[in-house]
C-alpha cells in the first residue's frame, strides 16, 4: 500500500448518493443484488455480512458514466482470473 497527499482539485465530478452492487458467491452460482440509497458504504457491509450465509461476496460502487461500469470496495470474485484486463492486479 503506498498514501500519498494529493490536491482536491483534481478531481471532475463526485456522487453524493452511490448506488451499489453486492454479488454473494456460493459454489458456480451467485445473487447478484442492487443497493440504493444506503447511508454510507459502510451500512452496505454490514448489510453483505449479516445477509450472507456463509457465502463469500464483492462490494462494488455502481460508476455510470459512458455506460455502466463498477468499481470493486471489498471482497474479491472467486471466477475472475488474475490476469483479467478486467481487473487482476
Amino acid at each position: 500500500m503506498e498514501i500519498v497527499g494529493v490536491d482536491p482539485r483534481d478531481q471532475r465530478w463526485e456522487c453524493d448518493s452511490p448506488r451499489y452492487r453486492v454479488y454473494f458467491y456460493e459454489g458456480t452460482t451467485s445473487d447478484e443484488y442492487e443497493v440504493r440509497g444506503a447511508e454510507d458504504v459502510h451500512a452496505v457491509v454490514e448489510w453483505a455480512e449479516n445477509d450472507h450465509s456463509g457465502r463469500s461476496y464483492v462490494l462494488y460502487a455502481v460508476v455510470d458514466q459512458d455506460g455502466l461500469g463498477m468499481l470493486r470496495l471489498a471482497g474479491e470474485d472467486p471466477y475472475e482470473a488474475a490476469d483479467s484486463p478486467v481487473g487482476g492486479a
